[in-house]
């Protein structure tokens, strides 16, 4: 199984249950180096987007997902610490994500609430208000 495949079977569960929006095969090959894959056992068991946003240094997280057998072991935490590493080497200033599920989650780890104003220009004009999502804004340091 390629590593597009891995993240659409890692993903899979949440996006059943409405909490990851449905990608396509085709869009995680196209977009397969914004991932950052965590593994235990050989097995790929969390994953994360983080895509250049091209406006305002800003990256956006997406697709973020711990397998329901290791949540609450670390790896949550371990994926966020990946994820600041590569928005670092990126040069954003800023992450965000925008969810309606583990808001808890984003303030443990130091995420900030935001409003959609304050998301790029480009990105607010593909929010879809029926969604209703939270956003999230973290600073890189």
């Amino acid at each position: 199984m390629n590593k597009a495949e891995q993240i659409l079977e890692l993903i899979e569960p949440f996006v059943k249950e409405g909490k990851i929006l449905p990608r396509a095969y085709d869009q995680i090959v196209d977009n397969i180096d914004d991932f950052i894959l965590l593994h235990n056992s050989g097995k790929l068991v969390a994953c994360a987007g983080l895509k250049d946003c091209k406006e305002g240094k800003m990256g956006e997280i997406y697709a973020l997902a711990v397998s329901k057998q290791v949540q609450n072991q670390g790896f949550s935490a371990k994926l966020l610490d990946e994820i600041m590493q590569k928005a670092r080497i990126s040069n954003f200033s800023k992450i965000f994500a925008l969810t309606k599920y583990n808001t808890q989650w984003f303030f443990k780890y130091g995420f900030v609430q935001m409003k959609i104003d304050e998301l790029p220009i480009k990105r607010q004009a593909l929010f879809n208000h029926q969604r209703n999502s939270s956003i999230f804004f973290k600073d890189v340091n």
